[in-house]
This record gives structure tokens, sequence and C-alpha cells, in this order.
């Protein structure tokens, strides 16, 4: 049995910068996310998370769909259980097609989809396979997608790169 890892902030003994993102996290968030757990014990660097995790979630550019596809995707390339879990569940709620979602979770590249969602599913498959880019694949997701969409891509697999790194280091398992 593993240890309980995550060793929680209690916001009465918090120091003033952890209270203030606390406060910051309550009114952006309503709540102090799992991940949260983790970086408040760096309150500089919990601050900077929690402006890049409510973008995230409130993604002026992608749909709640298009987001959950690079976070579960994300998550199956790091083998994070805790986030699988949660956000396979977050992606079929928010419309993401079945055979997508299995796609992902069985490390293949999703097919069939058209338009824009196919789009980005072929460029986050793209991005999470490294190396680089060709042009012609990079010229069709700047013209379907733009510029603001391959930025968001980008952080948003950055940013839950890091919650499932962190998640798997603490040994967190994932909820019933």
């Amino acid at each position: 049995m593993t240890q309980d890892r995550l060793a929680r902030v209690d916001a009465q003994q918090a120091t003033e910068e952890q209270k203030r993102v606390i406060a910051q996290l309550g009114e952006g968030r309503g709540r102090i996310p799992t991940p949260f757990n983790i970086w408040l014990h760096n309150p500089r660097l919990a601050e900077g998370m929690e402006i890049i995790g409510t973008h995230v979630d409130h993604s002026p550019v992608l749909s709640e769909a298009e987001t959950e596809v690079a976070i579960l995707a994300t998550a199956v390339f790091w083998n994070a259980p805790y986030v699988i879990a949660n956000h396979h569940r977050h992606a079929l709620k928010s419309g993401v097609p079945e055979a997508v979602v299995a796609a992902i979770l069985d490390k293949r590249r999703p097919e069939g989809e058209h338009g824009r969602f196919g789009v980005v599913c072929d460029a986050v498959s793209d991005i999470l396979a490294g190396g680089s880019i060709d042009d012609v694949r990079f010229a069709r997701y700047d013209a379907v997608l733009g510029r603001a969409v391959i930025a968001e891509l980008l952080v948003t697999i950055g940013y839950f790169t890091a919650i499932s790194l962190g998640m798997t280091l603490h040994a967190l398992k994932p909820k019933d």
C-alpha cells in the first residue's frame, strides 16, 4: 500500500502567500482542485498555475470537447490513472464521441473525425507524438485552427502534463 504522499495545505495554518492563492482559487474555481495541494507548497508557482488552469477551464478558443481531447490524450500519454479516470468521464459528458475516447484510451490516433474537431484530434496526436511536424501538416493546422488554437493546445497539453506527472508522482488513485 502506498503512503498518502499528497500533503494537503491546511487553510487555517497556511502562510499568507498560500492564503492569498487559496482565496484566488475560491474566486476562480470555488474550491481547491486536487493538483493545487501539490503546488500550494510553492505559492508563487500555484498562483501561476491557477491563472493557466482557470484559462484552460474556460478556453475562449477551444470547445469543451476539444479541450477534453487534449486533456485525455495527455493523461493517457503520461499514463496518469487519476487524470484518465476523471477526464474519461468529462470527455464523454462534453460530447467527445465514444469512438474517439476509445481510440485515445487505446493509445491510437482517432480516425474518421471530420472538420475542425478532426483537425484538433490530429494536432493533439502529432504534438504528443513529439518530433517535428512536417510543413504540410502544420499548414493544415494553421489554416483550419489558427495560431490562437495551436497556442491553446500547447498550453493545455503542457498544463495537463504537469498535472498528470504530479498526480502520478503523488500516487493518487482514481476516484470511484
